[in-house]
């Protein structure tokens, strides 16, 4: 239970945390410090007032935190805080308890490790947001070249081999949509809807309708129009791509929102790449009937 380097196919290497059967990101703090956040996080306490919102890595967490803090506070102003402040996998419960509500609550663990107890005590809403899984692993390269945390300076090719066999952090996310799925059918108990990166990219406005509705807050069109202006993803990346609570983590000429685009997958994967990935599975396709990417 402690920091770990993982190699890619080529021998450059990661930092990372290994938990005992899951690895987590180092964050910016010591590997016994990250396990003993991870094993506490089962037991969290919500507000009654919190929200919650669940995404695998790199499948539009800071979007939609930025987009649900702002249909909270029913303001379009950007909001200072970013999802770290309350991204349980990498504060601890004392910390978190430091921001004042109304708090969006966040964490890319699958069910198996969350809260799930708390969150079906106090009825939780719950917000799920996911992404296509091609995507998904791009960005994730990306955001693994591009943060100083990490200590990777590897080759895609010599990276996806390993992200396909789930040895880095956060598993599969084949797995983690199987375990989502699994949890939706049977019942999670607690208020959950589910969201998809591209809908909203491409749907904006019908998605805010959508999520307004699930949370019953009423806003009204001029609000909702500066909402969605103002989370777009350009100006995202022109004003929290390298502010104060993100710019530590980033090597000089990142920025944490990159791209954002649909279908940039293409430009990255080979043929024989796109065979091999987990989502072409027949496993995969078989069990996730409910996520259509």
């Amino acid at each position: 239970m402690a920091e770990v380097r993982i190699p890619d196919a080529g021998g450059a290497t990661m930092r990372m945390v290994d938990v005992g059967d899951f690895i987590v990101p180092i964050f910016l703090k010591t590997g016994p410090e990250i396990s003993d956040i991870f094993h506490k996080v089962p037991n969290f306490k919500f507000r009654n007032d919190d929200l919650m919102l669940c995404t695998f890595a790199k499948t539009g967490t800071n979007w939609m935190y930025e987009i649900l803090m702002m249909i909270l506070n029913r303001s379009a102003e950007r909001v200072q805080t970013n999802k770290v402040s309350t991204m349980i996998e990498c504060v601890t419960a004392e910390e978190a308890d430091q921001q004042p509500s109304p708090r969006v609550v966040n964490c890319h663990f699958p069910p198996k490790y969350l809260p799930l107890e708390d969150m079906r005590a106090k009825q939780i809403k719950t917000v799920l947001c996911l992404r296509n899984p091609k995507d998904t692993a791009v960005s994730y390269y990306n955001h693994m070249k591009g943060l100083n945390i990490y200590e990777y300076d590897g080759k895609w090719e010599d990276w996806l081999p390993v992200y396909m066999q789930g040895k880095l952090e956060y598993g599969k996310y084949s797995e983690y949509l199987i375990e989502w799925q699994q949890l939706i059918q049977d019942g999670p108990g607690f208020p959950l809807h589910v969201m998809f990166y591209e809908d909203v990219k491409m749907n904006g406005q019908k998605e805010l309708d959508r999520l307004l509705k699930f949370l019953d807050i009423q806003l009204d069109a001029q609000l909702k129009n500066d909402i969605m202006e103002m989370c777009g993803f350009e100006k995202m990346r022109e004003e929290k791509g390298k502010n104060k609570g993100i710019e530590v983590y980033l090597k000089k000429d990142f920025n944490f929102f990159r791209k954002g685009q649909v279908g940039d997958w293409k430009n990255w994967f080979s043929v024989a790449q796109d065979e091999m990935f987990p989502q072409n599975g027949k496993r995969e396709k078989k069990d996730l009937g409910l996520f259509k990417f």
